[in-house]
């Protein structure tokens, strides 16, 4: 057999790599989709299976799986932006006190850079005139992005349909697909890769829920309206690892300085998120969703970063899952299985010893056996 010089491999793997990135990128629309649904499905699978078992047609239990998640989704929506038309109450008066803080900064430009106020005003009607040039496109954007939501919302709730009720026929086509000698490696891939996908996106929404509660509760201690909203907001933006931490807690931070008298409200909002996110980090997250997706932080990272750079927010937040599938399709076939080795935490030294006299034991068990 004719061995390929190894710099010929590495450009076949480059190009191979780069042609996988374009083929997400250009086909998005029909991707993501997909992606979401495929997650959904594991996720319902058991729901869809149980009610099965009461002798209810897969149609109809299909079906029951998914209106019960979209249900859940629309009331979580829906109080959100009750929450936010509650806010829409108090805007006069934090207009009122953003316009102390613009007379302010209009005193302080003319003190420190000799600007009047007359110019100052006569830049910010040009730039204002400016951006409603622009809003023609950016309301054009806006539908066109709307539009596209919708689509790929029916498009998910098609294909989760079908991925539910064709999940047995999906599965029969894996096994034609692969030789019989390793169908017993296909059973054991598949039930891994739906059990770390629904271990992990439950063990998030419990993480959610438990953060939610402390924010809440903690942004009212502190005194800070709309608790609920920014409580709740704040634990579901952490969906997006490490980004979505900051997002959540610069809001409250910017409306306690808006609304409040004192610099200590803002501040005590800030002390409080932070911690919340060590007691996150440190006992919360590593104790629900621990080590179920094995995949060491450094991995995570570059892996939020691909799949923001791919897909945006959306692959961010679909990225650890993804990644996690993909390691335990790794550590299953034999050529891939240094890279899913590279995904995976490394073996410290005590667990090496320890490895190795465990090994050890069962050794000299097999001999006195």
């Amino acid at each position: 057999m004719l061995k390929l010089p190894a710099y010929v491999k590495f450009f076949v793997v480059m190009f191979s790599l780069i042609m996988i990135f374009f083929v997400l990128i250009i086909g998005r629309a029909l991707f993501i989709p997909l992606l979401v649904a495929l997650i959904f499905a594991f996720i319902l699978k058991p729901l869809c299976g149980k009610l099965e078992s009461w002798r209810l047609p897969r149609g109809l239990s299909s079906i029951i799986s998914i209106i019960t998640i979209f249900v859940f989704l629309f009331f979580t929506f829906y109080f959100i932006s009750f929450q936010v038309r509650a806010i829409t109450d108090d805007l006069s008066e934090i207009g009122q006190k953003f316009q102390g803080f613009v007379d302010k900064g209009h005193d302080w430009l003319e003190m420190n850079f000799g600007l009047e106020e007359s110019e100052q005003t006569a830049y910010m009607k040009n730039s204002i005139n400016d951006f409603v040039k622009s809003s023609t496109s950016i309301l054009t954007s806006t539908l066109s992005a709307t539009a596209d939501f919708f689509t790929s919302f029916v498009l998910i709730f098609i294909a989760l349909f079908f991925l539910l009720y064709y999940r047995s026929f999906f599965v029969e086509f894996l096994y034609k697909a692969f030789p019989s000698r390793y169908h017993d490696k296909l059973s054991s891939t598949i039930y891994k890769v739906s059990s770390v996908v629904r271990s992990y996106v439950l063990g998030v929404f419990t993480v959610i829920i438990i953060l939610a509660v402390l924010n809440t509760t903690g942004l009212m201690i502190i005194g800070i309206e709309h608790a609920m909203f920014f409580g709740l907001l704040a634990s579901m933006l952490t969906i997006i690892p490490y980004i979505g931490v900051f997002i959540g807690s610069i809001l409250p931070i910017i409306f306690a300085f808006l609304t409040k008298d004192s610099l200590m409200y803002p501040l005590g909002v800030a002390l409080m998120f932070w911690g919340v996110q060590f007691l996150e980090g440190n006992f919360i997250t590593p104790n629900i969703v621990g080590n179920r997706v094995s995949l060491n932080p450094f991995a995570v990272i570059i892996a939020l970063y691909v799949g923001g750079m791919v897909w945006g927010a959306i692959g961010m937040i679909m990225a650890i899952p993804v990644v996690a599938a993909l390691k335990v399709i790794f550590d299953v076939i034999d050529p891939l299985k240094p890279y899913g080795f590279l995904l995976g935490y490394p073996i410290n030294e005590e667990d090496k010893s320890e490895l190795g006299n465990v090994k050890e034991i069962k050794e000299k068990v097999k001999e006195k056996v």
